[in-house]
């Protein structure tokens, strides 16, 4: 039984090392090696469409219609598609009053969330590219223009661009996860392809998009650009395209919205099982390093805590013991930061807050997701810009 409880311990925590910490190096020096070009025209400029589910926007809605029609980026190559999912606010007379014909409404006839908005809506663009955006995502002048330039190459099927967030508060953690994720997406697209995007500006070709599952919940930015690889298509994420977006300061919120995105990660895992098959090559390689080790981590993390006091019972100065020590200081310290909220302590309180909500999101799948309507994130509509 011993040799059991050791053999699970080692591998859980081996797990959690090798993707924190041993898969960005190797995949450091696999990009290096094996790393391909992507065929790039600047002066490229497919029709596209951008589209903007929303649902109860109306404090935002102007500023990203403004936003868009400001991109630099040939007028009659552009078109706009709002699609709302029956909001309740003044966001239909805002978007139906904006004096720009290039703009067009879809309301759904009952409410259905983000995926049967783009599921319906989708089917009536003829845009070669569809570029997916958020509310409250604002485009730099020549981010759509960096976005669609490496769609010259006919092995791309699709582009993700960078999402930097504005906050009054600078906040390290958050700074570090988003420079660790942007990296990992850009080495990854080396290789072959970013296996996500940042849900507030990505694209595809048109002819690429498949119908998502009704009930796909906060998961668009994965499911999509994974259906692009399964038709033998690249994904490449661009960092020259840039937007910005407002980041909320609430942590109740930000905790809420990530236990969402949890839930959604666990069903997208079942429903892209096929690519834990190793002769996907390196899109296997990276989603199952990138993705299904860091959603299994709470786990794999709680697995070899509990291996370790059961290893280590009754002597503290064992190395097993010595973990488990270890893992219940580093949840005090998170925890200090709710009392004396010190940046220092932010970086652990951070990562602890998040595994939190990839567990509880694991148990909001498994009760059963039927809907994936969403609410509208608080925001702070005073930091909001057109950039």
């Amino acid at each position: 039984m011993i040799i059991v409880i050791k053999l699970v311990f080692w591998t859980s925590l081996a797990l959690v090392v090798y993707s924190y910490l041993v898969y960005p190096v190797i995949l450091s020096l696999a990009a290096r090696i094996f790393g391909r070009s992507v065929r790039r025209d600047e002066a490229y400029r497919p029709s596209i469409a951008v589209l903007v589910p929303v649902y109860n926007e109306e404090k935002v809605i102007r500023a990203k219609l403004e936003n868009i029609t400001a991109l630099r980026y040939p007028s009659d190559r552009l078109e706009i598609w709002i699609g709302s999912d029956c909001s309740t606010d003044t966001t239909h007379d805002i978007v139906q009053g904006f004096p720009d014909n290039r703009v067009h409404l879809w309301i759904a006839p009952a409410r259905g969330g983000k995926t049967e908005v783009l599921n319906h809506m989708i089917p009536l663009v003829r845009a070669d590219i569809l570029v997916f955006t958020d509310a409250n995502t604002m485009h730099h002048p020549d981010g759509v223009e960096k976005l669609v330039r490496s769609f010259a190459d006919p092995a791309v099927g699709g582009v993700a661009g960078l999402i930097k967030h504005q906050s009054r508060k600078k906040e390290l953690a958050e700074v570090l996860y988003r420079s660790f994720e942007s990296n990992q997406k850009f080495l990854e697209s080396r290789l072959h392809s970013s296996i996500s995007a940042f849900g507030g500006f990505y694209s595809i070709r048109r002819k690429l998009f498949k119908p998502l599952p009704y009930n796909a919940y906060s998961n668009d930015d994965v499911l999509i650009p994974m259906n692009v690889i399964r038709q033998k298509y690249r994904i490449i994420f661009d960092p020259e395209a840039v937007s910005e977006e407002d980041m909320t300061e609430s942590i109740a919120h930000e905790f809420t919205r990530r236990i969402r995105i949890g839930a959604g990660n666990f069903q997208a895992f079942f429903w892209l099982l096929d690519f834990l098959n190793p002769l996907r090559g390196w899109p296997w390689f990276c989603f199952f390093s990138h993705k299904v080790t860091r959603w299994f981590s709470p786990f794999l993390i709680g697995t070899a805590f509990l291996c370790g006091a059961a290893l280590g019972l009754g002597d503290c100065r064992s190395m097993y013991g010595a973990f488990s020590l270890g893992c219940v200081a580093l949840t005090a310290i998170g925890l200090l930061y709710r009392v004396i909220p010190l940046r220092v302590l932010r970086p652990p309180y951070y990562f602890m807050l998040m595994n939190a909500a990839l567990a509880l999101g694991f148990f909001r799948f498994c009760a059963g997701i039927q809907s994936a309507a969403w609410s509208r994130t608080e925001r702070d509509a005073d930091k909001l810009r057109s950039v």
